[in-house]
């Protein structure tokens, strides 16, 4: 693996060297499967693809909204070591692209799931459906019976319901904020926009975000940044991310917003789907056309986001596989890798994520270390299909195209590092250079700076290095203390302090670090070139008779006297009537 320690000091600077970071497979750290532990398995269809995956829970119970080209399984995951399908609902189309995603609606205090489809393979129509989840139980004491089938069909007031208008829309959904987003993948049509909240039964069309380059594969929203709603689209052939402001948008909105930052197009990927990291500062995109696999950008300036890095799974330069979606929880990031199975990352430092688990859902589905099936070389889109991290318990749901629901969890694959051992020490030129033993397990190192001794900013971060320097302390009492961080948590060192020196202006010995200091200037005074204290210039030094050296010299292109050595590297010389500095 490339070491970048100390190289850059936060995402943005790190765009202009990205060609230096982690582009193939990450380093994994973990035998067997990892962190991930298996506890159950659901497979009720012996052929056919499973697809979307959501999760569901209400008071003490947990449910897996589980789509197949037959229709939605609700499975009863509360005892992840027997999950119990519940009720099955047939479904029309869908027989590849189905999915599932749920509304909370604050009038009436239910919560629907909306089922959207598209293609006509298994047969039937791709319609939208939507389900009342109120008829399923949350209490622990009183189970489902297996096949039960809980939710009727829709009666007025409740229970699903197909609904008539939405067809073929559905090749991905995503819902948030009262609003249903059907992703059709296809730049004619792109995402269609809905409003739910005046009629959960009966989404009432806003607008498309449509048009060339904008297919919109997939969509997701994450709520108050900085207080905006901003709408992420990955627009597969596009091959870039686009971003929205939604914010305003709401019942009545029937125009679409302009996109208020685009992703730079990555030449050769489908940008497919994407997710982001909890603190909103970094996005990560799924490639799925096998170019660059997945892809990490600073989006902290949601209108320039800054491509950091690429990485592949840890396999990648053995066995190629494909990944297909994934979600952030905490700071680890779980990526459905279709016949890679599950992969989990550490992404506490973005720029080098490590992985640490796995679950061989397609080669290894009864998790006894034997594969049976082995990965076809550039990666096909059997296997993993999709991953939801977010249940109440921390149970996680992957769906396996072929074999079905996983109910998982993941382990803390390591401690949070140990606090590292911060020196500090100061050179010829009063820059401090901090330096730290490596601690075990830390994924990267951050580094803060107080002038006060109470009052700390962040000055570096993502270092992989045992060591910093530090120029912007120069003649200043300044105090240190050092972070190290992996997805486990974060500890920090003891605070050092490092007493400024005394600044001797006569000491710099290029105009660059005379010229950082206010009480120093740059003489130059007959080619011969000095650092000197503003408030008591030194007296003539160069032989010969002259002028008393400037207090500062002259930059090209200013007007100065006919005399060559006003003039900071260059000389003075006439142009027309005028002399100038050339």
């Amino acid at each position: 693996m490339l070491d970048i320690g100390g190289l850059y000091i936060t995402a943005k600077e790190a765009a202009a060297a990205e060609s230096q970071l982690l582009d193939g497979p990450t380093q994994s750290v973990y035998s067997g499967e990892g962190n991930m532990v298996r506890l159950g398995r659901s497979k009720t269809f012996a052929s056919g693809i499973y697809n979307g995956i959501w999760g569901y829970a209400t008071d003490d119970r947990e449910y897996a909204l589980q789509c197949h080209g037959e229709g939605l399984n609700i499975i009863d995951v509360t005892d992840a070591t027997s999950p119990v399908r519940v009720q099955h609902i047939p479904m029309g189309g869908g027989g590849i692209w189905r999915d599932v995603a749920t509304h909370a609606d604050s009038t009436s205090g239910k919560t629907f799931a909306y089922v959207g489809a598209q293609g006509t393979q298994g047969g039937g129509t791709p319609a939208l459906y939507v389900v009342d989840l109120s008829y399923l139980s949350g209490n622990i004491s009183e189970p489902h019976a297996a096949e039960e089938n809980p939710i009727p069909e829709f009666d007025g007031s409740g229970g699903y319901k197909r609904l008539v208008g939405y067809d073929d829309y559905g090749h991905t959904i995503n819902v948030a904020r009262g609003l249903l987003f059907m992703n059709d993948h296809r730049s004619s049509i792109g995402c269609r926009i809905y409003d739910l909240t005046a009629d959960p039964w009966s989404p009432a069309f806003l607008f498309s975000i449509s048009g060339i380059g904008k297919d919109c594969h997939d969509s997701y929203v994450r709520e108050d940044i900085d207080g905006r709603d901003i709408l992420f689209v990955s627009d597969g052939s596009g091959r870039k991310e686009s971003i929205y402001d939604i914010t305003d948008v709401d019942a009545t909105t029937n125009q679409a917003p302009a996109a208020i930052g685009t992703t730079a197009q990555l030449s050769g990927i489908y940008a497919h789907e994407s997710w982001l990291s909890e603190d909103n500062r970094y996005l990560f995109e799924f490639d799925e056309n096998n170019s660059a696999d997945c892809i990490v950008y600073d989006v902290s300036d949601l209108t320039s986001p800054v491509r950091i890095t690429t990485f592949q799974y840890s396999e990648e330069d053995t066995t190629n596989a494909l990944p297909h979606n994934g979600e952030v929880r905490g700071k680890y990031l779980f990526v459905a890798y279709y016949e890679a199975g599950l992969r989990v990352f550490d992404i506490s430092n973005p720029f080098l994520p490590v992985e640490v688990g796995k679950v061989e859902t397609y080669r290894d589905p009864v998790g006894d270390g034997t594969y049976t099936r082995s990965i076809s070389g550039r990666g096909s889109t059997d296997g993993a299909w999709n991953t939801y991290p977010f249940l109440p318990s921390g149970n996680i749901l992957v769906n396996d195209s072929s074999e079905g629901l996983f109910v998982v969890k993941a382990d803390a694959p390591y401690e949070a590092p140990s606090a590292v051992q911060l020196a500090a020490q100061r050179d010829g030129l009063d820059d401090v250079t901090l330096t730290w033993d490596d601690v075990t397990n830390a994924r990267g190192y951050s580094v803060e700076r107080s002038f006060d001794g109470s009052a700390y900013t962040m000055i570096a971060e993502h270092l992989v290095s045992s060591t910093y320097s530090d120029s912007s302390s120069r003649f200043q009492d300044a105090w240190y203390k050092v972070n190290a961080v992996n997805g486990e948590g974060v500890s920090t060192s003891s605070v050092v302090e490092s007493p400024g020196g005394v600044l001797v202006c006569e000491n710099l010995t290029t105009q660059a670090d005379c010229q950082q200091d206010t009480s120093c200037a740059w003489v130059n005074f007959r080619g011969n070139k000095s650092c000197e204290t503003t408030s008591n210039p030194s007296p003539t030094s160069a032989p010969g008779p002259g002028p008393a050296p400037p207090t500062s010299c002259l930059p090209k292109g200013t007007a100065c006297p006919a005399d060559p050595n006003n003039c900071c590297s260059s000389t003075c010389v006439q142009k027309g009537r005028n002399f100038k500095c050339s």
